[in-house]
């Protein structure tokens, strides 16, 4: 029985693909619960609290604003994190509902429980080859905890414990890229982010239900225009200072020697 409850995320927990992976969690004999999706499909959501939509700064790091589907995916995400954080949970694994679990998913869940508080964040997948440092083999398991240098790209699931959590909550309410390119940047708010390799859940290659166009297409000011490059080189610059400055944590590096897991689109 593992010690970290998971959350998944669906608007529909009675569709097909949700109650296959309950169904292999309880095989698992994993804990889990569901919580409810943001849906954006017909127009931006409604924010709660402090929640603010970062326009500006969507224009000037990508160029565009974000659709209404990217922020209904990462206000589920972030708000799921808000509930757990708020429910005094000390670790929460957050699933998205077209993953499966691999069949060492609750042995390893049950070795990440016991990482030192350093370990905030623990990606169990990655849609994303990079160089990492391999750390150590998971007690009682055959899989590898790693660091990498960059972000493993993707939100399908992962393990926050209490720091990690108040550290995404901290920075996370400012909205202005997709939650996955937010834990990517993990540099800019000091989150220990960490990954499994194999990895122990896969993505289903079903249509993702995020569209990523715009539903409101914009021409980039001027001054936004003259100002983009100059805000890359400075963020590009934060990211190599801060593997300068972590340079024991995060090297040597190096390329896996083989396929991490079985999701169709890493690369």
């Amino acid at each position: 029985m593992t010690h970290i409850s998971c959350w998944i995320i669906s608007l529909n927990p009675d569709a097909d693909g949700p109650r296959v992976l309950s169904q292999a969690l309880t095989a698992q004999n994993v804990t889990h619960s569901f919580v409810p999706a943001v849906d954006g499909r017909k127009g931006t959501p409604s924010l709660q609290g402090r929640e603010y939509i970062d326009a500006r700064m969507s224009l000037l790091r990508h160029q565009r604003l974000l659709s209404s589907s990217e922020i209904g995916c990462y206000l589920a995400h972030y708000r799921a994190i808000q509930r757990a954080y708020d429910s005094g949970l000390e670790h929460i694994c957050i699933l998205e509902d077209d993953v499966i679990p691999e069949p060492a998913f609750a042995s390893v869940l049950s070795a990440l429980a016991t990482q030192p508080a350093e370990v905030e964040m623990v990606r169990l997948m990655a849609l994303r080859i990079r160089k990492r440092k391999v750390l150590g083999i998971l007690s009682d398991t055959s899989h590898h905890l790693v660091r990498p240098e960059r972000g493993w790209c993707g939100a399908q699931g992962y393990i926050l414990n209490r720091s990690g959590m108040q550290k995404v909550l901290n920075s996370g309410w400012a909205i202005y890229e997709p939650i996955d390119k937010f834990i990517d940047h993990f540099w800019e708010y000091d989150l220990r982010l960490y990954g499994v390799e194999p990895h122990v859940i896969y993505e289903l290659p079903t249509p993702s239900s995020v569209k990523k166009q715009s539903d409101f297409p914009v021409r980039l000011p001027l001054l936004l225009k003259l100002l983009a490059p100059l805000h890359k080189l400075a963020f590009s610059s934060s990211r190599h200072r801060y593997l300068k400055r972590h340079a024991n944590e995060f090297y040597p590096t190096e390329w896996p020697e083989k396929r991490m897991g079985r999701t169709e689109r890493m690369k």
